[in-house]
């Protein structure tokens, strides 16, 4: 049976490469946050926006 569609709109995937240290070292930061690592990597995401945002505004 097909997975349901999800709910929050998020119907994108995205698949990266990294070394096998890389990946323990997300996994484990996921664990004790209690986040997936679809998460992790989001917040990230959003703190790197942030500070390009806020050296645009200081220009």
């Amino acid at each position: 049976m097909p997975r349901k569609p999800s709910l929050d709109g998020k119907d994108s995937s995205l698949r990266i490469r990294m070394s096998a240290e890389e990946k323990e070292r997300l996994v484990s930061y996921a664990e004790r946050h209690y986040q997936t690592m679809s998460g992790v990597i989001c917040q990230a995401l959003d703190l790197l926006y942030a500070q390009e945002e806020s050296k645009g505004r200081q220009s």
